[in-house]
Order: C-alpha cells, then sequence, then structure tokens
C-alpha cells in the first residue's frame, strides 16, 4: 500500500513538473523564416547539435535517436534553452521522426515545416 501512494505521488510529481517543458516545447512559427536557404541553415544548425548530443550520450550505433531518452532530452534541453527563437521553432517545428534522426532527408524536413508554418499562419 505504502509503495502505491509513493509511486502515485511521484507520477503525480512528474506530471506537474512537466507542465511547463511543454509550453516552451510550443512552436512560434513567426520566428521561422520563409525563405529555403534560412531553413537550409536552421536544418544544419539543428542536425549538428543533434549529433553533439548523440555523442554526449555515446548513442552511435544508430540514426534515428527518437528511441533514446538521454538523446532527445539532451537535445530539447539544448532547444529550449537556446538563444535563436528560429533555431528553436524548427526543431520543435520537425515531426518527431525527424527531429532525432541525424540521416533524415533534408529537403523532405524543410518542406515539411515551410508547409506547417504557411498553414500555421494562413
Amino acid at each position: 500500500m505504502r509503495k502505491m501512494l509513493v509511486t502515485g505521488f511521484i507520477a503525480i510529481a512528474l506530471a506537474l513538473g512537466s507542465t511547463p517543458a511543454f509550453a516552451q516545447d510550443e512552436v512560434n512559427w513567426q520566428a521561422l523564416p520563409q525563405e529555403k536557404a534560412a531553413l537550409q541553415a536552421l536544418d544544419t544548425q539543428q542536425t549538428r547539435a543533434l549529433r553533439n548530443s548523440v555523442r554526449h550520450c555515446d548513442d552511435l550505433g544508430r540514426a534515428d535517436h527518437s528511441g533514446a531518452p538521454c538523446v532527445f532530452l539532451d537535445l530539447d534541453r539544448v532547444m529550449r534553452q537556446s538563444e535563436e527563437p528560429a533555431l528553436k521553432a524548427y526543431h520543435f517545428a520537425l515531426p518527431r521522426h525527424m527531429r532525432y534522426d541525424e540521416a533524415r532527408n533534408q529537403g523532405a524536413a524543410i518542406e515539411r515545416v515551410k508547409k506547417l508554418r504557411a498553414d500555421a499562419l494562413d
């Protein structure tokens, strides 16, 4: 009984404690540029940050790191703390299957973000 109570309190604390992080993950569509070249630069920066997290977490054996909590938690933390609103918006605008995949198709990722931006601002 005591274990169940402790587990319940921990689950509630985690749920309530993670709420501010979700608010930070909202995409500021206004911060994203429209130009393809600017989006390519953001994609390069985001991929570089992903690779830094991969090295930090020593998760070198695969390209898709969406299943590696160390990688995606570290990368999301770095993006939340980023001083560049466009980079932060680009990161969180990417779908999860692309966000943590260092072998993703850059052109497809950019087109996806452009379409999502256009839809959000219309």
